[in-house]
């Protein structure tokens, strides 16, 4: 992957190819950042300057061998190391045996996140996928044999969160002390999950969340989308490039997620006048896809949050426009400090269950029935 390629973080690509061509890259690197902000991308294009043949002042040439391969992440002297699970044909699963549906996932969606991953490869909706014991001998391994082709062996550990202890402590040695011109790229979204060991034998490099502009322009970019609909999908993102993403492809970010939410929220008001008609909106939302459920509950927690923007801030810190502010005008005042943490817990729950394939119409309808009584407080 180019740096090029990856969505703004343009103060952090400067300071890696600066270390790279001062020859000051750490053996040990642990890039940390929210989901979506580009933790991985930015592993990958690193990795792939790093063994260009002819990396220039700001990005890998991307036409000689080394980034060829890169592009198709089969370079010999970069491997990745993943969350995987056990399966019927995997007893004790390394990130080898998965390698073909990671190739193809991580080259279509660079931004993924651990459940687009786990979806991919899990047998039962039950399974955690981590780094497990097994991978540890492989490392070491791959570390102790000769470069092929680069200047460098490269490995890059996507979500190290996800290692136990015991994995965690055998790789300490390795990671302080690791063969020479090799280097451990460590691409987490949980930082504090991660051992303190592992902390302090890493250099840190935090990734912010991206901007909006950033997001926008990256949007157009990829999905030829208007300039109107790129800021749409980009309010919702919040600086999220994988949840921009998901919207883009899925044509989400049309201007209705304010509509629908008041529909959802008339039918929550009073449910003992309006049952039927929820029971027909449960059943509607149960029927549309997990991605779907998940983009609508992501969409109505960023209403609320503009909601009380309104209420609180006079305006100045509201997203929306004119148009979107009239729809929510006679809903707003129903969103108050004393329910907001509330609303949102709520929000977060019901989409951390649709992730984890919760029953949808148990779901939705229980959560209808709470946000009704949430309604309520003053």
């Amino acid at each position: 992957m180019l740096f090029s390629e990856v969505i703004g973080q343009e103060a952090v690509k400067q300071k890696l190819i600066s270390s790279c061509r001062e020859g000051r890259v750490s053996h040990a690197l642990l890039f940390f950042g929210p989901i979506g902000s580009g933790v991985f991308p930015l592993a990958n294009a690193f990795a792939q300057y790093l063994t260009c043949e002819n990396p220039g002042l700001e990005d890998s040439c991307g036409v000689c061998s080394g980034c060829k391969k890169n592009a198709k992440m089969v370079h010999p002297d970069v491997h990745y190391v993943y969350p995987v699970m056990t399966s019927k044909k995997f007893k004790e699963p390394k990130s080898a045996d998965y390698v073909g549906p990671w190739r193809e996932t991580a080259i279509a969606n660079p931004y993924l996140d651990y459940n687009d991953w786990v979806d991919v490869i899990a047998e039962s909706e039950t399974k955690q996928a981590s780094i497990m014991k097994e991978e540890v001998v492989e490392i070491i391994h791959k570390i102790n044999l000769k470069a092929f082709e680069a200047p460098y062996k490269v490995v890059i550990i996507w979500l190290p969160e996800r290692m136990n202890v015991t994995v965690g402590n055998k790789l300490l040695k390795s990671f302080e002390e690791p063969p020479d011109k090799t280097i451990f790229i460590l691409a987490s979204e949980q930082r504090d999950a991660l051992l303190q060991t592992i902390l302090s034998r890493t250099q840190l490099l935090k990734v912010g969340r991206l901007k909006d502009d950033e997001v926008k322009n990256g949007l157009i970019r990829q999905y030829q989308l208007t300039e109107e609909k790129a800021k749409e999908i980009t309010r919702y993102a919040d600086g999220n490039y994988r949840m921009a993403m998901e919207l883009a492809s899925k044509e989400q970010g049309e201007g209705s997620h304010e509509q629908d939410f008041i529909n959802w929220m008339r039918l929550c008001f009073n449910p003992s006048k309006t049952m039927a008609g929820l029971i027909g909106w449960v059943e509607g939302m149960a029927s549309s896809s997990r991605d779907q459920q998940k983009h609508f509950l992501f969409s109505a927690i960023q209403v609320v949050r503009e909601c009380l923007m309104m209420n609180v801030s006079g305006g100045e810190m509201v997203k929306l426009d004119p148009q979107q502010q009239e729809i929510l005008a006679l809903f707003k005042p129903f969103i108050n400090k004393k329910n907001v943490d509330s609303f949102v817990s709520e929000l977060n729950k019901a989409h951390f269950h649709v992730e984890r394939n919760a029953n949808p119409k148990i779901l939705f309808l229980d959560l209808s029935l709470k946000i009704s009584k949430i309604l309520q407080i003053k």
